[in-house]
C-alpha cells in the first residue's frame, strides 16, 4: 500500500505529523532507518542540510547513525542504494527545479516510484512534496517561488500523487494561490509549515 506524508516542513514540525510518521514507520524510533535525499550544490549546504535533518529526526527519537544521506547533486546513482535496507525515504527541500533535474539524472525518479509502490514510507518536505505531482510548475509561482536558474524546460514530475502541493503557505500569499488555482487544471493544496497530506493507498487526508 502506498504510504506518503507530504509536508511543508520537516517530520518534527507538528505533534500530529510526528505521531503519524512514527506509526507508519512501523518500528521503535531507535530502530528506524532513514535514507535522506538532499541536493547540496556547495559545501555550506552539504553541512547544513544533514545537520538540520539529524536535528529534526532526533526529536522523533531516531538515531543519527541510522540516517544515510544521498546527495543527488553529486555524480551518484540510485542503483548504489538499491540493496540498502531502510524504513523511510525522506526527500528534503531546496530549489525544486534543480532537484527534479538531478532526480532524473541520478535515477532517483525510478527509485522513488519503486519504493513507493513497495509500500515504504515516503516523506516529502517542501520541494520533496512538489516533485511527486505530475508537474512542478507551481514551484516557480508567486513572489516566493523558486527561481528556474537552470532553465529546466521539462517540468514533468514523478506523477505518483494527484494533487499539487503549495508549501510554506501563509495568509500574505492567499491572493497568489487563488490566482494559480484559477488557471490550473488540477487540484492544488496549500500547506502551512506544520501541515501535511497523508496518503494511504488511494485515500488522502489533510493533517493540520
Amino acid at each position: 500500500m502506498k504510504k506518503m506524508l507530504l509536508a511543508s516542513s520537516g517530520p518534527s514540525s507538528s505533534r500530529k505529523i510526528k505521531k503519524i510518521f512514527l506509526k507508519l514507520s512501523g518500528k521503535s524510533p531507535k530502530d528506524i532507518k532513514v535514507l535522506a535525499m538532499i541536493c547540496a550544490k556547495d559545501k555550506s549546504r552539504e553541512r547544513r542540510y544533514p545537520q538540520g535533518i539529524r536535528k529534526d529526526l532526533r526529536k522523533l527519537g531516531i538515531r543519527p547513525k541510522n540516517i544515510t544521506f544521498a546527495n543527488i547533486h553529486k555524480n551518484i546513482s540510485a542503483k548504489s542504494f538499491s540493496k540498502m535496507e531502510f524504513d523511510v525515504f525522506l526527500s528534503w527541500g531546496g530549489n525544486t527545479f534543480l532537484i527534479l533535474d538531478r532526480v532524473r539524472k541520478t535515477g532517483f525518479d525510478k527509485f522513488i516510484k519503486r519504493i513507493v509502490n513497495q509500500g515504504k514510507l515516503y516523506f516529502g518536505s517542501s520541494a520533496g512534496s512538489i516533485i511527486v505531482f505530475k508537474s512542478i510548475e507551481i514551484a516557480g509561482w508567486g513572489s516566493e517561488g523558486d527561481e528556474n536558474s537552470i532553465r529546466l524546460k521539462n517540468l514533468k514530475g514523478l506523477d505518483i500523487f494527484d494533487v499539487a502541493i503549495f508549501p510554506h503557505y501563509h495568509k500574505e500569499l492567499r491572493k497568489e494561490v487563488l490566482e494559480f488555482k484559477k488557471s490550473a487544471k488540477y487540484k492544488v493544496q496549500e500547506l502551512r509549515d506544520g501541515e501535511a497530506v497523508l496518503v494511504l493507498g488511494k485515500s488522502k487526508k489533510l493533517i493540520k
